[in-house]
């Protein structure tokens, strides 16, 4: 049994911020059913496709215009049920209205006003369903002066003051957390407000709107840097692999031996133990000795100098055999690891059984990622109840119109014929 058992959620997502928290939903039991058009397909089918010449043994080669082969999509996807339906069709919004009757929650992620206008904002899908949950998460939130204005992970990484905090000091250039980072932040906020309003529903029968946009996630995650500068009048300056508030040094990333030229190890030293530990592991190197580095405030004032001292000793050295040698001493050391590292080599990511093969109807068995908890007496993993990755185009159609909306063969036929689902 897994613990959302028996929730059903009407998906109306699509990239990641949302589409995110369902797959986690997913994972726990609740049967998503994911609402797609061809007429606006999402843009994640068509990123990081399975390579054309792939095939296993059973498989013709791949279609190159096929929806049906992204990576991307597949992974943030997995778990979920897919089917077609045009709900700007007249037919097309009452068939919604219909899975909203037999639904749980309904979640979108479109611009605030959306739903609205195709008569399928809140108040009337209350009316086909009062206990429903409705979930909405446009990215500037429904209120307010920004309400008509689209967003992604980056932009609402910039407004909160994300961006402006990432990155190596002045007068570099802001870096940002890397593409779409809030998108993820935003999915888990996501799924934590649908599990809230679930409690809710559980103690009280009655439904929730929540809104939940995805600049407020991202403002949250600023929360010291605010503090500092209320507290203490000081700005946020970007710091890059220095300790901003707790003296570590040296403290950063520092280049090993290959393979390739692109292999990096963390070393974090917080007290004058782990220092004496560190210059052990390094052979008692002369330079060691200078008063400059003898007390934690000196070795902070001469960060510049020691990182390039550490490296001359991690620079022709494996990443994994430095790892190794430092935590055993008591040095916190860990390897910066790459995409390969995480898939194949890392044997506590093994362990933990942090990827899982799913089956996929078009590409076939792929890995994937798994969810981050696991219960001892519940089952709960990234296969959701369908066992499988995400759905192709339209996929459960049969399942959700006949067996859910029970509408007969004859009925789907027209309704396909004539464009609604």
């Amino acid at each position: 049994m897994r613990p959302l058992e028996g929730v059903r959620i009407a998906d109306l997502t699509w990239l990641m911020a949302g589409a995110g928290g369902l797959k986690l939903m997913s994972a726990l039991g609740a049967e998503v059913i994911r609402v797609e058009w061809h007429g606006r397909m999402d843009w994640l089918r068509f990123h990081a496709q399975t390579p054309i010449p792939y095939r296993q043994p059973d498989r013709a080669p791949l279609d190159p215009q096929s929806p049906n082969r992204s990576g991307y999509f597949n992974a943030i996807n997995a778990g979920k049920y897919g089917i077609s339906l045009n709900v700007k069709h007249p037919e097309g919004r009452e068939l919604f209205k219909k899975l909203v009757a037999v639904s749980d929650i309904v979640v979108e992620s479109f611009t605030a006003e959306t739903m609205d206008k195709l008569g399928l904002g809140y108040e009337v899908l209350k009316s086909v369903k009062p206990d429903i949950i409705y979930y909405q998460q446009p990215g500037w939130g429904k209120k307010g002066p920004y309400v008509k204005y689209a967003s992604y992970g980056p932009i609402a990484q910039g407004v909160s003051g994300l961006t402006e905090q990432s990155g190596l000091p002045d007068p570099n250039p802001p870096a940002g957390w890397g593409f779409s980072y809030m998108d993820w932040s935003g999915a888990y906020y996501c799924a934590i407000g649908m599990l809230l309003a679930l409690n809710y529903k559980q103690a009280t029968g009655k439904g929730q709107y929540i809104d939940g946009s995805q600049i407020e996630p991202a403002i949250y995650m600023t929360g010291t840097a605010i503090l500092d500068y209320v507290a203490n009048g000081r700005h946020w300056q970007r710091t890059g692999n220095r300790s901003p508030y707790v003296p570590a040094a040296p403290h950063g990333a520092y280049r090993c031996a290959g393979p390739g030229a692109d292999r990096w190890i963390a070393i974090a030293v917080r007290d004058e133990e782990e220092w004496r530990a560190l210059v052990k592991e390094m052979g008692q190197p002369g330079w060691a000795a200078d008063p400059k580095y003898a007390t934690m405030a000196s070795r902070v004032g001469n960060q510049d100098e020691l990182d390039r001292l550490i490296e001359s000793w991690t620079k022709d050295q494996d990443a994994y055999a430095i790892q190794e040698r430092l935590q055993k001493a008591g040095v916190p050391a860990g390897v910066c690891q790459r995409a390969q590292d995480r898939l194949e080599l890392d044997p506590q990511l093994k362990h933990l059984k942090w990827m899982i093969d799913l089956p996929h109807s078009y590409v076939g068995t792929w890995p994937h990622r798994d969810i981050a908890w696991h219960f001892a007496n519940l089952e709960s993993d990234q296969g959701g109840p369908t066992r499988r990755s995400a759905p192709c185009y339209g996929e459960d159609n049969d399942y959700v119109y006949g067996e859910l909306l029970k509408l007969s063969k004859s009925e789907q036929d027209r309704l396909r014929k004539e464009g609604v689902i």
